[in-house]
């Protein structure tokens, strides 16, 4: 009896091991063809870039700086974007990436006629205008690269990757298209010549929105058509038009919208297209101008070169904030969420938004830039350095 129980036992045992083999190669097939799925879907290649991303701003973070100033090796610099902490300067020859402890992590030879790039959050998009290919680069290589069959115009990237282009076409005024963090296609928009080409382009901070501004000829003189569409829809969503040129597109949030243009400033309701404020400098010439989170500093040249700049900050109803005198030559401004910096012949000049002159730093040669990457970095030609408030670069 106590043999055949044993037998009984042996033979219970025998079947759970075979059931549990069964299972295990069940739950392996099953694993193998949800990567599968992942992989062709393009899930999987996008969730480990995301995990690369992560892991070098990491890396990046705990990486020990290389000390301040920095030589960029960048003597006329094209555009000055903050990237994730760090910063992006492009020349005629060459783009350059920087940690914000002054580690340069990359340099790449574009090699385009007329260079420009577009900054997301850890990534930024590079291309020719008129030219016929977009490279879409990381912080330490190059993630994508994609050729179009017209020539580019300009491209926009959003804050989650997403990338509009807009090229030429044979047929419309212009070709736009969206793709997302994958390279994916997702929308497309061929705007009429009634409508106009697309001269700026900026995404929500949802990244499924974006508003376009076309220019477009009426009665001898240019016209601005403002377009809100929704990759989520066939169908404009909302539109406006004003007269002047766009020179700057901001989202203050997800339904409004600030247009700089060459004779004022407006924000519109990204539902309706209706202009809800407005701030008109007719009769001023606009010399630079910067928006930070909802503020916005502008600066107006003067007659003549020898007279003093005038520094108006605005809120998001575009009333005034402050206005400051500045003294010549004053050529640029950015803004920050707490001051206003305007770039001198050799030096920066600090204001508060109310337009309280805070202090002035000496930069030795003339600054190009000013950017707010963790910490305040002007750059000049051919080096980057700290900016802080004691007067001097630290």
């Amino acid at each position: 009896m106590s043999e055949e129980r044993s037998n009984v036992t042996r033979l219970q045992e025998l079947r759970r091991r075979r059931a549990l083999r069964r299972l295990r190669r069940l739950l392996l097939v099953l694993a193998a063809a949800g990567a599968v799925a992942l992989y062709f879907t393009g899930a999987f290649s996008q969730a480990a870039l995301a995990a690369r991303e992560t892991f070098d701003s990491v890396r990046i973070a705990l990486s020990p700086g290389a000390g301040w100033p920095v030589k960029t090796g960048i003597p006329e610099v094209l555009q000055a974007e903050p990237l994730s902490g760090g910063f992006v300067l492009l020349g005629k020859q060459d783009v350059g990436v920087w940690s914000a402890g002054g580690t340069q992590l990359r340099t790449i030879q574009h090699g385009y006629a007329r260079p420009a790039v577009s900054v997301g959050n850890t990534r930024f998009c590079l291309y020719g205008r008129s030219g016929y290919e977009l490279r879409v680069e990381g912080r330490t290589d190059t993630l994508y690269k994609r050729t179009f069959e017209q020539p580019i115009l300009l491209a926009e990237m959003s804050t989650g990757g997403s990338v509009a282009v807009v090229t030429q076409s044979d047929r419309f005024a212009a070709e736009l298209t969206v793709w997302d963090a994958s390279m994916e296609f997702r929308y497309g928009w061929n705007p009429t010549d009634t409508e106009g080409t697309p001269v700026r382009v900026a995404f929500a901070r949802d990244n499924k929105r974006l508003a376009v501004a076309c220019l477009v000829a009426q009665g001898g003189s240019l016209q601005t058509n403002l377009y809100f569409l929704d990759i989520r829809s066939d169908e404009i969503t909302a539109s406006a038009s004003a007269g002047g040129q766009p020179l700057q597109l901001h989202w203050l949030t997800n339904d409004r919208l600030l247009v700089l243009y060459d004779r004022m400033a407006a924000v519109y309701n990204a539902a309706t297209g209706e202009q809800t404020a407005v701030f008109s400098y007719e009769g001023e010439t606009l010399g630079a101008a910067s928006v930070s989170g909802q503020n916005c500093a502008l600066l107006f040249s003067p007659d003549t070169s020898d007279s003093p700049a005038r520094l108006v900050v605005l809120d998001p109803q575009m009333q005034m904030l402050g206005e400051a005198s500045v003294p010549a030559p004053a050529a640029g401004v950015v803004c920050t969420r707490t001051a206003a910096y305007v770039l001198r012949q050799e030096s920066v000049a600090a204001y508060s938004l109310a337009g309280e002159a805070l202090w002035e730093a000496p930069t030795g040669t003339k600054p190009l830039a000013v950017l707010d990457a963790k910490q305040l970095v002007v750059v000049t030609g051919g080096q980057a350095d700290l900016l802080t408030g004691e007067g001097q670069s630290a």
